[in-house]
Parts: structure tokens; C-alpha cells; sequence
């Protein structure tokens, strides 16, 4: 769990690995919340209060509403945490191993695993992910954001107009998301389990490890690669928002790529594109690195773009503050999530550990496109 002394135990672990592979290691400290759900069941639990509190005071029910939703968009998009504010921020810590470059590097490559695991509850459950399709309600954070900023909207309209009966259907229809949403987190928050996180995303640190081992003979001199276990990513990629602040003094976005590893088993290797509430579009021309890696050998052919629905992953932090950014992980077709995603089945016996190779593998030769890349 984020923030616990099991992931500083695990951190240790990975920290003594990297050293053994000849890394050089070094631990980035910081501090972040322990809990992604408590955040959001705030968030839109607030929203729900605005909603019941509206038809007698709508000034109330729009500071509510314009509050959640406002602080959501912010949280989400890493441009400030608000609300989250409420919660206490604990110690927590990145570990680094690093290849150096002689002399400036002229391309850094940076891979994050991380290493705290996932919280569980019901929402996670097969029946309810894989109803989780590509369509109008795919991004349903989006959906319970956007419902939150209707509902302000109609707590104007009924401070200019008055109460009507039109105001208060539409405002009933629109606090179905977010009271939802609240519900769902909510749940999550008072079960208080953490699952075992063999896929997620202890695959990804081994994963990650295993193309150490491999990029350490070929490194080219005047590359840097950097391999990084975070800490916090379940809570809300603490450990990658800390990094992308921390070091933009000491990693040059110009010079620098960096690739998530996260679920490297249990489903068909994709590269995600992520943002929330708002998009955030991949770089083309690393766009273009992935597709032309795919297309390159016969058994990558399942390797294509994938959409996170929900949430994000380490290399978002990054993306939005400019960086050239993108995540490798697995995802089951038939789920829309990897197999035991989030579930207290996810433990070692269940782990698709053959996957591993392939995806590490195919990492592997992302950063030789990445190395032979004229102006990188």
C-alpha cells in the first residue's frame, strides 16, 4: 500500500537488485496521500451533498457542486490538488538505478514501475469491467465530472429563474453519475484490502529489471537510461508527480523519454493513451516509434494503442508537464482491464509470468528505435 512500510520494504528490495546489476541506485524522497478511492468518494460525495442540499439552497448547492467538480478537473489533470488537500500527506520514496552516459547524455530513457499495490472492491469485479466498453459511457469519471458541472449549471439557472419542475428532473438525472461514482469509491474505501499485486504491478518491476540486465551490454555511450520503482502510483501516481517536478532541473524534457511499465502479464500488450477528464495526446513521432516497433516482427502484432477508461498510469504526471511519456502494459480484450486487475486473485499462482519476455522484449527494442532516431 502507498505510503506503508510494506513499500519501503519492497523498495528496499528493488533498491539491493539494481545495485546488484550495477546500478547506480539513489532514493528520491516526498510525500503524497495513502488513498486514491478516499480521494474520489470526497470528491464526489461532496458533489452528492450539493445535489440534496441545492433544492433548499441552490448558492450552497452550486458552491458544492462547482467545488467537486472544479477540484476534480484540476486533481485529474495534474494542475493542482485541492480537496486532496484534506487528506494528510505521508513519507513515501522513488528508487533510481541508473546507467550513466559519459559525459552529457544525448538521450536519456526513463522506466517506471512502481511498486506499492492496488486497494479492491466491488467495481473492480469482472461483471462490472468488462460492461466497461468503448462507447458513451467509457470514461465515467468524465461523465460523473461533467455531470457535477451541469448540476452547477442548473443551480444557476435556478437562482436566475426560480424552482421548476424542469430543474428538478434534469437535476435528479444528472446527480445519478457522481452519487454513483461516491457509492463506488466508497465501498473500496471501507473494505480497506489491498491485494497481493503480482501482475500490478510486481510483473512490471521485474519486467523492468530484466531490461537492465539486457541494456546494460549495449548501451551506447552517450545514453542515459534510468530505472525507476515508484512509490504512491495507486494513490494517484504520487512518486511520478514528485519526479516530473523534483528533477525538471536535472532531466532535460528535451533529451529525456520516458516509458511506463506497468502489468507486464495477464492480457495482450498494448501502449496506453490516457487522460481523465481531458485528453492528453501521445507525442506523434513516439507515436509512430511504438507502431513501427509493432509492425516490425510477426509476434507483436497484438501490440496497438489502447485507451485507459479510467484513472491513469506514471507516465501521465509526466505528459501533461510536457514530457515525451508513455506506458507498456497488458490488457484482456474480453475485460478491458488485465486478468485480476485490481483483485485479491492477483497473486503469483495466478500470474501469466510468460508474458514477461515477450513484453520485455518488445520494451527492448522500443529503445533501440529510440537510440537510432536521428535528433534523439
Amino acid at each position: 500500500m502507498a505510503t506503508s512500510e510494506d513499500e519501503r520494504r519492497a523498495h528496499a528490495i528493488i533498491r539491493d537488485e539494481m545495485a546488484a546489476l550495477g546500478l547506480t541506485t539513489e532514493t528520491h524522497a516526498f510525500r503524497f496521500n495513502a488513498s486514491l478511492y478516499a480521494n474520489l468518494a470526497l470528491h464526489f460525495g461532496l458533489g452528492t451533498l450539493g445535489s440534496l442540499a441545492a433544492g433548499r439552497s441552490p448558492a450552497l448547492g452550486l458552491a458544492l457542486h462547482a467545488l467537486s467538480a472544479g477540484s476534480y478537473a484540476l486533481d485529474s489533470s495534474r494542475r493542482a490538488f485541492v480537496l486532496r488537500r484534506l487528506f494528510p500527506f505521508r513519507g513515501s520514496q522513488n528508487v533510481l538505478g541508473t546507467l550513466p552516459a559519459r559525459g552529457k547524455p544525448r538521450l536519456r530513457i526513463v522506466f517506471l514501475a512502481h511498486a506499492d499495490a492496488a486497494f479492491t472492491g466491488f467495481v473492480f469485479q469482472p461483471a462490472v469491467t468488462r460492461h466497461a466498453k468503448p462507447g458513451p459511457l467509457y470514461k465515467s469519471l468524465r461523465i460523473a465530472t461533467g455531470a457535477l458541472a451541469g448540476l452547477a449549471a442548473v443551480d444557476v439557472a435556478q437562482l436566475l429563474f426560480g424552482r421548476s419542475r424542469a430543474l428538478s428532473i434534469l437535476r435528479g438525472a444528472l446527480s445519478v453519475p457522481p452519487v454513483l461514482a461516491a457509492l463506488l469509491n466508497l465501498d473500496v474505501v471501507l473494505r480497506d484490502h489491498v491485494v497481493p499485486g503480482a501482475m500490478d504491478d510486481l510483473s512490471g518491476v521485474a519486467g523492468m529489471l530484466l531490461l537492465a540486465r539486457r541494456l546494460r551490454a549495449k548501451k551506447p555511450d552517450d545514453v542515459e537510461l534510468v530505472f525507476v520503482a515508484t512509490g504512491c502510483e495507486e494513490a494517484g501516481m504520487g512518486g511520478a508527480q514528485a519526479l516530473a517536478q523534483d528533477f525538471r532541473g536535472r532531466w532535460d524534457p528535451k533529451e529525456t523519454v520516458v516509458v511506463g511499465l506497468d502489468g507486464f502479464a495477464n492480457g495482450e500488450l498494448r501502449w496506453f493513451t490516457e487522460g481523465e477528464i481531458f485528453p492528453v495526446p501521445l507525442a506523434p513521432w513516439l507515436a509512430e516509434v511504438l507502431t513501427g516497433v509493432a509492425a516490425s516482427q510477426p509476434r507483436f502484432a497484438e501490440v496497438r494503442g489502447f485507451e485507459i477508461p479510467v484513472g491513469a498510469t506514471d507516465a501521465l504526471p509526466f505528459a501533461t508537464a510536457g514530457w515525451p511519456a508513455v506506458t507498456l502494459g497488458c490488457v484482456d480484450p474480453e475485460r478491458g482491464t488485465p486478468r485480476h486487475y485490481h483483485l485479491p486473485s492477483d497473486t503469483p499462482e495466478n500470474l501469466d509470468a510468460q508474458k514477461i519476455p515477450m513484453c520485455v522484449d518488445f520494451s527492448e527494442r522500443v529503445v533501440d528505435a529510440l537510440v537510432a532516431r536521428p535528433g534523439r
